[in-house]
């Protein structure tokens, strides 16, 4: 490798490459793909007119010699430009006990993050974690022996204070930006999701009130592994994380430096305080936090803090970190799940210019 390019650099290039050789030799038609995910880049990565632009394939691998209730395998939906483009792919993640859903749509049917981050040449690839049940990682025989494990699901009366749609459940902020009119079909979406004592704690864990730092139990090695297998397949990229996800999110960027890009956390929980893990994690890769609203009436002004401390660390060697708390920019209201608000393309449109800078 000459020493004029950077080992991220170098992957990039390597990627692109094999990827316009697989187009010249394939023609991938089907929206599934078998499990490859030792595979350098994806058929999904392939840029010619036969290719569809949207699809999904899975990641990890399933370890049916252990009895564990989730294995490794994770669903990846992927979206990509209609015409070749050399921007970054984005790696989305959800947070606990969401699904893919809060990226692609909205609850009253405009345009979701995922059809955003295209339009702007990104190609977007969204993780649905194992433990959610409709990923694919479930093993139901496993549950049903297991005094450790659980399903559990979202519920309204947990989302709707503790995500800052109002104080009461129906009772909505004056300014609240998410569309509450339409809450049933979020609540429609929620999955179920495997709950463990190590894993993401009991049915009161999908509070996700976490505190300074930490956050290590929403990363299960399922998942991170699933994660660090995307990646391999797609990066190096721009890896996009909310809430929960943030945990499995921080601990691969710290594992797999060199395709990791830059990283956006959303609300995240798990945001590191330490200098050493915030210099590991992505290696130079500058960090951007995004918070919404009403933080201290949501109990989560300890994760805010944090993730501030992130971005101050991540600045000493990579300038264009930042925190962009919106009501310091004048914009109130916004939720939890702000990639659904009804200003979501607004704030899609400043994450995807700082990509850029």
């Amino acid at each position: 490798m000459s020493s004029g390019i950077s080992r991220k650099a170098f992957l990039r290039a390597t990627g692109v490459a094999l990827a316009a050789t697989i187009a010249g030799c394939n023609s991938t038609t089907d929206n599934s793909e078998p499990d490859t995910s030792t595979q350098a880049s994806p058929p999904s990565e392939q840029q010619n007119d036969d290719s569809p632009t949207f699809g999904n394939f899975y990641v990890g691998n399933a370890d049916t010699s252990s009895s564990t209730v989730i294995d490794g395998r994770a669903e990846v939906v992927y979206t990509r430009p209609d015409t070749a483009t050399d921007k970054s792919p984005v790696v989305m993640v959800p947070g606990l006990g969401l699904s893919p859903y809060i990226y692609r749509t909205t609850p009253d049917g405009r345009r979701g993050w995922v059809e955003y981050f295209a339009e702007a040449g990104h190609p977007v690839y969204v993780f649905n974690p194992p433990r959610n049940v409709d990923s694919g990682g479930l093993d139901t025989a496993a549950l049903q022996n297991s005094d450790s494990a659980s399903l559990s699901r979202w519920s309204i009366d947990r989302a709707w204070p503790t995500w800052g749609f109002g104080s009461e459940v129906g009772d909505p902020y004056e300014d609240v930006r998410y569309p509450v009119e339409s809450v049933d079909q979020l609540v429609a979406s929620f999955p179920a999701y495997v709950s463990t004592g190590g894993g993401g704690g009991g049915r009161q864990s999908g509070s996700q009130t976490g505190g300074r730092g930490g956050g290590s139990r929403f990363a299960p090695p399922q998942e991170t592994a699933a994660l660090e297998a995307l990646l391999n397949r797609v990066g190096p990229g721009v890896l996009l994380v909310h809430s929960a996800g943030g945990s499995s999110g921080f601990t691969v960027a710290q594992a797999m430096p060199d395709l990791v890009e830059r990283i956006v956390a959303v609300e995240p929980v798990g945001a590191p305080t330490d200098p050493q893990t915030v210099a590991e994690m992505g290696g130079d890769a500058p960090f951007m936090g995004v918070y919404g609203d009403y933080v201290d009436e949501r109990g989560q002004t300890g994760r805010k803090e944090a993730t501030q401390t992130t971005a101050e660390l991540a600045g000493e060697t990579s300038p264009a970190s930042t925190l962009l708390s919106l009501p310091d920019e004048g914009i109130s209201g916004n939720t939890h799940l702000m990639m659904q608000d009804d200003n979501n393309g607004e704030i899609a449109d400043r994450i995807i210019s700082w990509i850029g800078d």
